[in-house]
């Protein structure tokens, strides 16, 4: 039996300055397309990132500009003040995975080849070699999962959101999202292990 770490080769992402995020979403709601222009370079990857473990590969990139297209549409509903920008950007990308699904009820078939947007290393092949096995295995254990797990783990490990941060976007309390998380994290163990790998992340 293979043992891994699924999470090694998580990316780590700077996250946006949410002073200077609001700054851009105020201009934006005063019409300002620069200013969304920079909004979507600040989030495209983590948006990237956090789609393509949910769904079908193949329409990773059409969704994920779906997102943006409905950030800009509906950017005047967004409240400063309220709640992190971020927060509601990955609530109008989970309302869309979750639309997706609706629409494609089918098993979603997998590709094991990683795009370049999924931190890949082209400067030491044997360790892209290693992060190419873990992400190909946990995408395919996370597509097991119930959709709320998917999306805990994603936000949590795969994207780096605090517990707090993961809370607000999935409007949930934190005691939730730390019970939630144990349990997800379980339910993967049992999914790896069924493919034959066992984690050491448990």
């Amino acid at each position: 039996m293979v043992s891994v770490n699924p999470f090694n080769s998580r990316k780590h992402f700077l996250k946006p300055d949410e002073k200077k995020i609001q700054q851009l979403v105020s201009i934006c709601q005063d019409g300002g397309v620069e200013a969304f222009g920079a909004i979507y370079d600040a989030y495209v990857d983590m948006v990237y990132r956090y789609v393509f473990y949910r769904i079908d590969r193949e329409e990773v990139e059409d969704l994920v500009e779906t997102v943006f297209v409905k950030v800009w549409e509906n950017i005047d509903k967004y409240r400063p003040g309220e709640f992190p920008f971020s927060s509601w950007l990955f609530r109008v990308a989970h309302n869309l995975i979750v639309d997706y699904y609706r629409f494609h009820r089918k098993h979603i078939s997998l590709n094991e080849n990683l795009p370049a947007h999924v931190n890949r290393s082209e400067d030491d092949p044997a360790d892209w070699a290693g992060k190419q096995l873990n992400q190909s295995y946990l995408r395919k254990g996370l597509v097991q999962l119930k959709e709320s797990y998917q999306q805990v783990l994603v936000l949590k490990y795969l994207m780096g959101f605090d517990t707090k941060e993961v809370a607000q976007m999935m409007q949930r309390n934190v005691a939730n999202i730390r019970i939630l998380q144990y349990r997800a994290l379980k339910a993967l163990r049992q999914v790896l292990q069924g493919q034959g790998m066992e984690s050491n992340e448990f």
